[in-house]
């Protein structure tokens, strides 16, 4: 067998990124890409060096409304308006990350785009397998994985949405990075919307033992069809809990990911890996 075929990662992976979908889509304005951020998220990923990294990326006005619209999150009917929902959604966060797809490799990113929906199944929900060698076989010819939260096979529904949020955690259990990054549109972590509530304080460094209290007090309305804010720090704390410091950033911020990447000072919350 072909060493590059073989099941091992030969080099750690550095880092596992999340482009949010509210940062790199107008969250407010269907199937409307972000450029100014997403071009400078991708000129910082370039920047930073970084030779083994992953990025994920979110669905933003491109996937959520849509799963929501067609209730893809909901048992399959077998309606012709769901099985058309299913492709329609599919296309549209094809569509997107083909535009992620483009920024990055204007910055020299050699890219290996997998989407979910040929290597993830779901029972009821939540994840039922997860085919990592692709990315293992990727990192080793030293291509730069990108996966996106979508719509995937379900063995009880029919199909279900896999979020970015999921896989973020997924791949960092598996993969082991030195340090998984979720860029947001806020600082960081709050315990209310700092949108509504401008006097709230960021949460600048914490446990996974002092943030799991937090869950149940958060005030976040959600909008998307994944389980917003408390799902993204449930499966933030999933990776924290396997040794992984986990850094949230604003990614409308130029240079925190950056920063973050290189393992400097930045303003957000740092969930400290369990050791």
């Amino acid at each position: 067998m072909p060493q590059y075929l073989k099941l091992v990662l030969y080099m750690r992976v550095e880092a596992i990124v999340k482009l949010g979908g509210s940062v790199i889509t107008a969250k407010d304005k269907p199937m409307i890409v972000n450029n100014r951020a997403l071009n400078r998220l991708a000129s910082e990923i370039s920047a930073s060096e970084l030779e083994k990294i992953v990025i994920v990326h979110g669905g933003g006005s491109f996937g959520h409304p849509l799963a929501l619209k067609y209730k893809l999150n909901e048992k399959f009917t077998g309606s012709e308006e769901q099985i058309a929902g299913f492709t329609i959604t599919h296309r549209a966060m094809l569509k997107l990350n083909e535009r992620v797809l483009e920024a990055l490799g204007r910055k020299g990113l050699k890219v290996a785009p997998l989407p979910p929906l040929a290597f993830a199944t779901l029972a009821s929900g939540s994840l039922k397998s997860m085919f990592y060698e692709p990315f293992i076989n990727a990192l080793n010819m030293n291509l730069t994985p990108v996966t996106f939260g979508d719509i995937v096979f379900d063995s009880d529904r029919g199909f279900s949405i896999v979020s970015g949020d999921l896989l973020m955690s997924e791949l960092s259990r598996k993969l082991q990075p030195l340090k998984a990054i979720f860029t947001i549109d806020v600082d960081g972590l709050y315990v209310d919307d700092p949108k509504y509530n401008p006097d709230v304080e960021l949460i600048t460094e914490a446990t996974v033992a002092e943030v799991e209290p937090l869950l149940s007090r958060l005030r976040f309305k959600s909008s998307d069809a994944t389980g917003g804010i408390r799902f993204k720090l449930e499966q933030a704390c999933r990776i924290a809990c396997a040794g992984i410091d986990v850094y949230i950033v604003n990614g409308l911020k130029p240079g925190r990911l950056f920063k973050a990447l290189k393992g400097e000072k930045v303003r957000g919350t740092l969930i400290k890996g369990v050791r």
